[in-house]
């Protein structure tokens, strides 16, 4: 009879911890073909059931359309107002409306390309230093969580900031001589790129750091130049009309991950769905912290904690939820706790159950991103619809929801939360009254407003009741005339556009 084993069982913490050789890229063992057909696959059904891009998209649409057809990095004409949040991505989709004319084919080309990027990097950091099992696991999530597809089908640019992290950790840690480069844009993909730029260039040498800064700095100068501020209108109209109420208001961005229910469910359908698996979620993403510390000089480890730090931030200050900020906060709790996965399981169960999980969450998130586009192309491409008929170019119309009535319709537009227009943010801020007074103000010709808000004493959103009284807002209403109601739902959200007549 052989003699017992001194050192006992391994344990599967000790098993997960122990790195696998990598294989080569073609190696269907590989956590990088598999996952990248997967994505693939993924993002471009998503494109086919997502034919729109998401309606904020479009307000970056008009201003790329805009510069690309020489009238300038504006909104309106003449008005000179940085109602866009990430310069890189501006500039980037004017360049794609030159080549290719139609900017949704152009961002999600370069959000798909972003996507196999991170996935190769961040696999290929997890597969060397802490196991191949944990990069599998990052790979299935990052490839099939329909989040992530809906992002980069939406227009939006937060994907590629994810790319940014991960591009400029790795060139940092390999004092690569594109380093500087990519530390630079960073720090202009969005405001919060900039910060995470600051934080990883800590660790780069001198030399990128000055190369990032000869980037940035100039940049940085013609935006005050151009725009009076280097911090987009489009993050401060929202930071005073929404509000940045503290952590507790801030608790969408974290609740999903923590298995206690909080008495209510999570308060956004992206924290519903990432609930369902809070009690997996929650001890793996412990784990990984520890399964990462002694890794924390590795570009994937700074990236998670660069992505980590993001979601703080927008934690403290209880930023408002918009679900495509939730890319970067997701993309380093995923890349954190498929690093502790691997620690939780002992045989394939766990893994085969969230796999299943996995499928059949796909199809079970797809169709509230589906719902949101279709909502969108209805009501706001109705009301677009109906406005390019009836209304002659230069006319100008009030209304909130400017990304796609904006995009397709040449009317100069006074919007509601103050976006492209400063003044409506300002007098916002002052109380009750901003949409009579904004509305005397502007003398707009059109009026697209939600029936919310002509029959209540609330706006549709933000601070700010958009009338002091009945009497006023009658006062207002006996200018315009009803010219069509558009609604894909009758209700308080149906969008009534009024016509001025005096």
């Amino acid at each position: 009879m052989p003699p017992k084993s001194r050192e006992g069982p391994r344990t599967p913490s000790t098993a997960a911890a122990k790195p696998a050789p990598a294989r080569g890229p073609l190696d269907l063992r590989s956590p990088y073909v598999v996952p990248l057909l997967l994505l693939a696959v993924s993002r471009l059904t998503a494109g086919w059931l997502l034919p729109a891009s998401a309606e904020d998209a479009y307000i970056t649409f008009r201003y790329a359309r805009n510069l690309a057809g020489g009238h300038g990095l504006v909104y309106n004409p003449g008005a000179h107002v940085m109602g866009f949040s990430s310069p890189l991505w501006t500039l980037w989709l004017a360049f794609g409306i030159r080549l290719v004319h139609d900017p949704v084919i152009w961002a999600r080309a370069s959000a798909w390309l972003a996507d196999g990027v991170t996935l190769v990097l961040l696999t290929r950091g997890l597969e060397r230093h802490v196991s191949r099992a944990a990069a599998w696991c990052f790979a299935l999530f990052f490839a099939t969580w329909f989040y992530f597809s809906a992002v980069a089908a939406s227009g939006m640019e937060n994907g590629v900031v994810v790319m940014l992290v991960v591009l400029a950790a790795t060139l940092v840690e390999r004092r690569h001589v594109l380093a500087g480069p990519a530390l630079a844009a960073l720090a202009l993909s969005r405001p919060e790129g900039l910060a995470a730029a600051c934080v990883l260039g800590v660790g780069a040498t001198w030399r990128d750091r000055g190369i990032a800064a000869a980037l940035v700095v100039p940049a940085l100068l013609l935006l005050w130049r151009d725009f009076g501020s280097i911090v987009p209108q489009s993050v401060l109209a929202k930071a005073h009309v929404y509000g940045t109420p503290g952590p507790w208001a801030g608790r969408a961005w974290w609740e999903w991950l923590v298995p206690f229910p909080l008495g209510v469910p999570p308060g956004t359908q992206e924290g519903v769905h990432l609930f369902l698996v809070a009690v997996v979620l929650a001890p793996a993403f412990a784990l990984g912290m520890r399964a990462l510390w002694p890794h924390r000089e590795r570009a994937f480890a700074r990236a998670a904690g660069v992505m980590l730090l993001v979601m703080a931030g927008y934690s403290a200050l209880g930023v408002s939820y918009f679900y495509w900020y939730l890319a970067v906060p997701l993309a380093g709790v995923a890349l954190v706790a498929a690093a502790g996965l691997p620690s939780l399981t002992r045989g394939p169960a766990l893994y085969v159950a969230l796999a299943c999980f996995l499928a059949g969450m796909w199809w079970g998130t797809a169709p509230l991103y589906i719902g949101r586009s279709q909502a969108e192309t209805q009501d706001f491409g109705g009301v677009a619809d109906w406005l390019q008929v009836h209304a002659r170019p230069g006319q100008k119309v009030m209304l909130e929801p400017i990304g796609i009535i904006g995009w397709t319709c040449p009317l100069v537009v006074v919007d509601e939360v103050g976006l492209v227009s400063p003044e409506v943010t300002r007098r916002r801020m002052q109380g009750a009254g901003w949409y009579s007074d904004v509305a005397a103000a502007e003398r707009p010709d059109w009026l697209v407003v939600r029936r919310r808000e002509l029959e209540s004493d609330a706006g549709f959103a933000g601070a700010g009741a958009p009338f002091r009284s009945v009497a006023e807002r009658d006062s207002l209403l006996v200018r315009y005339t009803r010219a069509t109601v558009i609604a894909s739902t009758p209700g308080p959200t149906e969008l009534w556009v009024l016509a001025r007549v005096r």
